[in-house]
């Protein structure tokens, strides 16, 4: 082990994550980049939660943990089919009652669940709830409406920046941290605004190829892309770098790009 792990997230999932870090003979450190807060609007989602409870629509897509509470303490109900963007989704979704009749088979992203959803999907058009971030891309939409189908996207929370940590941001410039693991596009954005330039030994992993696309975008390298993207596939990634100290089983797609200092 040549750092610490930078677990860039809060929460229950930061908690996971950095159990299972430390599991493995890890050293993380938990510095929310992110929060959640509820909409401007929660108008909104009580109404579209309202149709949903009386039957209006055939599909929910929920595509994070989040948004499944979010939706859940909005008096979500067992009213029709719900779709998952991955099993840490889904898994939200059962704790909160919310049964879940598909998930991607293995692209835990927006494209995943759009193929996921269209290949489950028959010629009649179906009408969608989609409660997600306001900053939420639009990939599942557009694809779903191109088939046509109808998407209502709803804001169910915000995402924003948390409090600055002046710690973290020293430990990251002293180059203490070996790794920082990367679980969504907006977190990649705060990476490049509080961190870049990063020391060139530091490893960004991201989760999926959507979060490693955000990096590229905000000028950051990829050393990794996890796969599964999953909690298995960041541990994974950290052990195919040799920043943990057993090798893993699970496979690692490597970034197709050579790394670059921003």
């Amino acid at each position: 082990m040549t750092g610490r792990i930078l677990i860039a997230r809060g929460g229950d999932a930061g908690d996971r994550l950095a159990a299972a870090v430390r599991a493995r003979g890890g050293d993380p450190v938990i510095a929310p980049l992110i929060v959640q807060a509820p909409p401007e609007d929660p108008a909104e989602l009580a109404t579209a939660m309202t149709l949903w409870n009386a039957g209006i629509y055939d599909w929910m897509v929920v595509t994070s943990a989040h948004g499944a509470r979010a939706v859940a303490d909005a008096g979500a109900g067992a009213s029709a089919r719900v779709a998952a963007v991955g099993p840490a989704t889904a898994d939200a979704l059962s704790a909160r009652g919310l049964e879940v009749a598909l998930t991607p088979p293995h692209d835990f992203s927006a494209d995943g669940i759009a193929d996921a959803l269209l290949s489950a999907l028959g010629d009649e058009p179906v009408r969608i709830l989609l409660p997600v971030s306001e900053i939420a891309g639009t990939v599942f939409e557009r694809a779903l409406r191109e088939a046509g189908h109808r998407v209502d996207r709803v804001t169910a929370y915000r995402t924003l920046p948390a409090p600055e940590t002046p710690e973290a941001a020293a430990m990251v410039a002293a180059g203490e941290c070996a790794a920082i693991l990367v679980t969504s596009g907006s977190i990649a954005r705060e990476v490049a605004r509080r961190f870049a330039p990063l020391p060139t030994h530091t490893r960004l992993i991201a989760i999926g190829h959507p979060t490693a696309r955000a990096l590229r975008d905000a000028a950051l390298h990829v050393d990794a892309i996890a796969d599964p993207h999953t909690t298995d596939g960041l541990l994974a990634a950290l052990e195919h770098l040799a920043l943990l100290p057993d090798p893993g089983t699970a496979d690692l797609t490597p970034a197709p790009e050579s790394r670059t200092s921003p």
